[in-house]
Formats: C-alpha cells, structure tokens, sequence
C-alpha cells in the first residue's frame, strides 16, 4: 500500500482543478522567486533571493527536507508562505529570509531504486536499513551543502550579505534526517521537527511488530534488535548518530546498572552517569531551539515511540533537571485528531517557531533562556 503524501491537503491548489479536501487547508500562497544551482551534484533550489531588501546584510537560511516518497517540489509552498509573510512582518528589513531544497537520497532526481524508498509491507526486505541510510545521508548533504553554498549565492566580492543563521525544517523522512542534523552540526541552532521521529529502533521495532515480521513475531520483539532485519551494522549507525540511540545507548553502554528500558529514567542519574551523559548533550544539545510537531493520531510514526526520549529530555531542562542552565529550547506539540500529515495548525507553529527565533537576538546568538512548552491541541 504507498505512502499518502502528508503535505498533499496542506495547501489547496494553485489551480481550479484540485479535488481534495481544503476545508483543513491554507489557502496556496503566491510563489516566491527561485533559482536552481548544481551544488557538490546536487540540484539546489534556493528560494526568495530576489525578495531580500537591499538593507538586509543578515540572511537566515531555512533548510527544507521533504518526506519519504516525495520530491523537494512539495516544501515550495511551505518557502513560500514563511518568506512572503516574515518580509510582510520584518520592519527593520535587516535580516533576510530564504529556504533552500533539494532531492533526499534515492528521490526525485536522485532515483536509483524505487524498491529501496518503500517499506516491509510493499517488499522491501532492507527496509530499516535503507530508511536509516537514506535519511542520515539526506543530513551529510545538508552540511555538504552549507559548506558550499555561499560561494553560489553571494559570489559578489562587494557583496556583504552573509549566511547568518541556519534552520533546519524537516517532514515525516525529512523530520528524521532534521534530528540528526541540529544534534550532529553546531552550525544549525533551530530546528522544526514534523511528524518524525527522534528514537528509530523503537520506531523500527514497533513498525516490525504492525508487519508481522518475523523476526519480531519469534520472540515477541526480544530479539529483534540485532536481527537480519535490525542487523548489527545498523545497530552501531543508530548508535553513533540517533538521538535516542545516541544518548540512551551512551547510558547503556558506560552504566552497568541499567537495563534496555531503563535507559530513560532521569531522575535517578549517579554522578557517575552525569559526567558520562553533560559533555556529549552539551556537545549535541547546548544553545538549541527545537519544536517537535506531532499527530495525535498518526499511525506510520506514532508520537508514542518518541515519547519516552522527549519526556526524559524535557525533564532534563525542567527547573530541577540534571541539564538546566544550557540553553537548550524544546517545544513538543501534539496535534490531536492528526494523523500523519501538516495540517494548518503545526504550520501555524512552524512559523510562530521560526519567526520567534529570527526577531530574538538572544535566539540568534544561541543565548536563549532555557525553555520547554509541552502542549496538546
């Protein structure tokens, strides 16, 4: 069975010919100017250039990672909307917005294997693997990309323009790689999470027990992890760059007390396990501003399997936590009724986020206060 499109009802058509449901949907904005670079291979549209005022010398880009089974094509309205409206509302004009996309590994363009993007259910026996390896991928070349992108954009010697702040924006597969990129890359300080996930094994492990697959099924999920279809190799991927995986499994791993399952329990850290865990979160974490937006109601990435790394990372900067004092922002937002798709209330959020962190010089200098607003609507 394919994969529904999450953004396909998010706007209505530029046209008269759209058949879908609009009453939940915002009305398509006008487009934005667009140009197209070959970056590092790579085909990179850059968005709102032409828009920027003539006074602006800070530019903000907003990094835009399309879901699984789509193309970078469907974030053009989500550019649109966020650049029309943040030049509307920016009186000084002196920071600039503009949203760059391109193709995730093995989409669009970049199509190798159409096999390798689909899941267990339509065939594809490398499912966790290739998922994982795709998205990761997807967060290198958004560095890559950040890396050589000035140079396209501003090659005027006389220009004094200058890339200033970076905001990753992902959705459902680009929600993923946006985890990996502002815990992975101190040059993204912001990051807008939609329907993703920030634990992949227990997203993986759920998604193997809903399949029927057997190497769940055998032991009831005991020994999936480190099976033919959550193999060794991706184990160690997850380890090394999954947030949860990256935090939980450094627990794991230092702690001899804990237990898989137990990994999450904040409250009762030794020093021992403090010293291990406050240089890598400072390293990943410190001076960050995340909103994380999820359907109450999704069943492809339920908010259940994130909830247990996001409460203990909410705990961790509550007033008592063990990680207060780093500046760390996290906003975790449940749309409820929400399936797996954006509807207008998450954009309305997006672009609350987005505009509260370009108009705050503390946000922009990663020097905001430590925060968490947890909220169902």
């Amino acid at each position: 069975m394919p994969v529904a499109n999450p953004v396909e009802y998010t706007y209505t058509s530029s046209d008269s010919s759209n058949t879908g449901s609009t009453a939940k949907s915002i009305p398509h904005p006008p487009p934005v100017s667009k140009v197209t670079h070959v970056i590092s291979g790579l085909k990179t549209i850059v968005y709102g250039l032409a828009e920027i005022s003539s006074s602006a010398t800070d530019i903000a880009c907003l990094w835009m990672l399309h879901p699984r089974l789509q193309t970078q094509e469907c974030m053009a309205p989500f550019a649109a909307q966020f650049i029309h409206n943040w030049n509307a509302r920016n009186s000084s004009k002196r920071k600039g917005l503009i949203a760059v996309s391109f193709d995730q590994r093995n989409h669009g363009t970049r199509e190798i294997s159409a096999i390798a993007n689909e899941a267990w259910r339509s065939g594809n026996e490398k499912h966790a693997q290739d998922m994982f390896s795709c998205f990761h991928g997807t967060s290198t070349d958004t560095s890559q990309l950040l890396d050589h992108i000035p140079g396209y954009i501003f090659p005027d010697p006389a220009d004094i323009r200058a890339l200033t702040h970076n905001i990753v924006f992902g959705i459902s597969l680009g929600a993923h790689a946006a985890w990996h990129v502002v815990m992975q890359d101190q040059r993204f300080s912001t990051a807008i999470i939609t329907i993703g996930c920030p634990d992949y094994t227990r997203l993986m492990s759920d998604r193997a027990r809903l399949s029927k697959r057997k190497t769940w099924t055998d032991s009831q999920g005991r020994d999936f992890v480190g099976s033919s279809d959550f193999p060794s190799g991706l184990v160690e991927a997850v380890r090394q760059y999954d947030p949860a995986g990256l935090l939980f499994g450094t627990l794991l791993e230092k702690s001899p007390r804990r237990k898989r399952g137990q990994e999450h329990v904040y409250n009762d850290l030794t020093d021992e396990e403090r010293e291990v865990l406050l240089p890598l979160m400072t390293k990943t974490l410190s001076h960050k501003r995340i909103i994380n937006l999820s359907g109450g109601a999704d069943k492809l990435v339920p908010y259940a399997q994130g909830k247990p790394f996001l409460d203990w990372l909410k705990a961790s900067i509550a007033p008592d936590g063990f990680f207060t004092g780093n500046d760390l922002v996290l906003e975790d937002i449940v749309v409820n009724g929400a399936g797996h798709e954006v509807p207008p209330a998450m954009v309305e959020h997006m672009q609350r986020f987005l505009f509260e962190t370009l108009e705050n010089e503390r946000c922009l200098a990663g020097a905001g206060k430590p925060s968490r607003r947890d909220s169902r609507i």
